[in-house]
């Protein structure tokens, strides 16, 4: 099932840094909303519909414990968009996309903490998309290594979608009913619309839980109040064909790995491993910046452990030994690859064919 989620109000989804009012007084907002957030959402939702089962939640007999999210995208204007895979760039003369090839050079004299031997570049001068979306049509385009093909209004930046507007608050002391001095604080407030008034929505894609087609859905912090509708239409990421030996892997949410950016079936010391019964070599990849995800267990009372993730569009290249393309697709297109939390749309990856450089 996939349900189109539109704000009634301006969101606010909180970062990893800490922020305590009265001492850090600008609290920054991050869109969009890591995959746990909805999650977390959706669970609530169907606990409003059904209090009954409340009593239930986490424990063994919880209804909502298969709920697995499948997909994370952005409407606007009609179109679907997903986050620019970081291995395209665009040309600093003009605004056209420019893939960095695979090159079977090796480092050489260059000092990196890069594990692998191969790196990934471009023989143009070239910049990255800073907060870039790709519509789904191009992403496919990519995906198969259509490059000629990716024109630049398919790409746009999240400013295109939303607008930012800041929130002025204070701290409360509840015991007595007023204000507590020195609280004040300012936080990033995100309107889901641009300035042409083009709504934004949000699309998750999930299985395993029953939810009405329509009503009403808590988001961010403050709970505020949203409304979803089912999606009627689908989203296709389907088969593609490989060529040769070499695949890549693009991560349309963030991934978090035990090994930072390595996942943990691939050994540091080799850079092989084995995933499902398939048997694998990591190339080289091209990730982003790494941020922290959190958040807050409401059963046990505790913030939950900090943990780094690598960011969404961030993209990987890999040789697959002995198997054929139709188990590299089945096991890994659509799949979570990430070590924790892959059932709440952490690590959402779609197979590419290797683009290589000579």
């Amino acid at each position: 099932m996939i349900i189109k989620i539109d704000s009634l109000d301006t969101l606010f989804f909180r970062d990893g840094k800490p922020f305590t009012m009265g001492e850090d007084s600008w609290g920054n907002c991050i869109f969009p909303p890591n995959p746990s957030t909805l999650y977390g959402s959706l669970r609530s939702t169907y606990f409003s519909e059904h209090p009954e089962d409340l009593e239930k939640a986490n424990e063994k007999e919880d209804p909502t414990k298969n709920l697995g999210i499948k997909g994370l995208y952005l409407l606007n204007d009609g179109n679907v968009y997903l986050p620019i895979p970081r291995e395209l760039m665009k040309k600093r003369d003009k605004e056209k996309t420019q893939s960095i090839l695979l090159s079977k050079e090796y480092l050489g004299d260059v000092k990196s903490s890069c594990l692998s031997s191969n790196v990934l570049k471009s023989d143009k001068e070239v910049e990255n998309f800073r907060n870039g979306w790709i519509k789904i049509g191009s992403l496919l385009d990519f995906l198969e290594g259509d490059f000629d093909s990716l024109e630049p209004d398919s790409i746009s930046r999240l400013d295109d979608f939303i607008l930012s507007e800041s929130k002025l608050g204070i701290g409360i002391d509840h015991s007595k009913g007023k204000s507590e001095e020195g609280k004040i604080y300012q936080i990033e407030m995100k309107r889901l619309e641009n300035k042409d008034f083009k709504k934004t929505s949000i699309l998750v894609e999930f299985e395993n839980l029953d939810l009405p087609s329509k009503g009403m859905i808590k988001l961010g912090g403050e709970g505020k109040a949203s409304t979803y509708e089912k999606y009627e239409e689908s989203i296709q990421l389907g088969d593609r064909e490989l060529d040769g030996n070499q695949f890549k892997l693009y991560l349309s949410t963030p991934g978090i790995f035990k090994k930072g950016w390595i996942p943990e079936w691939i050994e540091n010391d080799t850079l092989s491993g084995e995933y499902k019964g398939i048997e694998i070599e990591l190339v080289t990849a091209t990730i982003g910046k790494p941020f922290r995800i959190g958040g807050f267990d409401m059963k046990k009372k505790k913030p939950k452990p900090m943990r780094k993730a690598v960011p969404a569009g961030s993209v990987y290249y890999f040789k697959v030994k002995g198997s054929t393309a139709s188990q590299v697709f089945k096991t890994f297109n659509g799949a979570g690859i990430s070590d924790y939390n892959s059932k709440e749309g952490y690590g959402i990856a779609y197979v590419g064919g290797a683009h290589k450089n000579g």
